[in-house]
């Protein structure tokens, strides 16, 4: 007898609480900066507010706007005919060896709705704690990625589930582990790009980047099999991950462009200097991670 996991509560933090923890991390930032022996914390407690307060951005820009669902659904079908041209292989045909299986779909369901966000903080956190020299490259990263992302996706696109005509089925909706019906408000027709991929991505870079074992390499399994859990979902197409990488790439550039926000990895000199601005400044802890 298949096991029915409930989701409920699970999923990404409403803007309001993100907003209020912002709030609190400043004024703890504001209380711990006249200091000398609390700069390293206020420095991080500043971090900290404002990745909570453009992640409080992202999710209220994301509530905002009435997309029309005949126009995200005509978007949807052209990607699926652009794909077919190009002679990729099909979300349905992927999904499919998956539709027989309950608890792989369960299973999957559960990933996009949990995973991606505890994932990528607790790698945020990681480098900001453990690497701060190289807080700055992430930070620059992940803020460019996010917020071109959140422009795109003003473009309404409907996920592969929602075009009707291409077979693929919305699996949450099967197995009751549906993200959309947990959280009021999402966003469904913002599937161009995928910023599941796109952190997923940016969470592998940031690793290999800034990690010196060489089991490193490892992390590039994860934006892969967040690739695959969104497809066998039904909740994107194949070119919403390309789109998500591609973008990644491009806001790694932009970070590289700039020098105090270059990786310590990538500096000139390969043992790069502590950088002071208002990030927070290089410190110790660069053992093997």
């Amino acid at each position: 007898m298949p096991v029915h996991v409930v989701t409920q509560g699970l999923g990404w933090m409403p803007w309001k609480p993100a907003l209020a923890l912002a709030a609190i991390l400043a004024v703890v930032w504001l209380s711990l900066r006249g200091f000398a022996r609390t700069r390293v914390g206020a420095q991080i407690a500043s971090q900290l507010a404002l990745m909570m307060a453009l992640y409080a951005l992202w999710q209220l820009a994301g509530s905002y706007g009435s997309p029309d669902p005949a126009v995200a659904v005509a978007r949807g079908a052209w990607w699926a005919s652009l794909e077919q041209h190009l002679a990729m292989p099909s979300e349905a045909w992927i999904q499919g060896p998956v539709l027989g299986h309950l608890w792989v779909m369960s299973t999957a369901d559960i990933y996009y709705s949990a995973v991606h966000v505890p994932v990528f903080l607790i790698v945020l956190g990681w480098v900001l704690f453990m690497r701060r020299a190289d807080w700055p490259f992430v930070r620059t990263t992940v803020v460019v990625l996010t917020g071109v992302c959140l422009v795109i996706q003003y473009i309404a696109v409907a996920p592969p589930r929602l075009v009707p005509g291409l077979g693929v089925v919305d699996t949450g909706k099967l197995d009751h582990h549906s993200v959309y019906e947990v959280i009021a408000g999402a966003n469904q027709y913002a599937a161009m790009p995928s910023v599941h991929v796109a952190w997923a991505a940016a969470v592998a870079l940031t690793i290999v980047v800034v990690a010196r074992s060489p089991w490193r390499w490892l992390s590039l399994a994860y934006p892969l099999c967040t690739w695959w859990v969104v497809i066998v979902t039904g909740n994107h197409f194949i070119v919403d991950g390309l789109v998500a990488i591609a973008l990644l790439a491009v806001s790694a550039g932009i970070a590289c462009v700039i020098p105090s926000q270059r990786p310590v990895r990538w500096s000139r000199s390969g043992n790069a200097p502590p950088r002071a601005d208002d990030a927070v400044s290089a410190s110790p802890a660069r053992g093997t991670a």
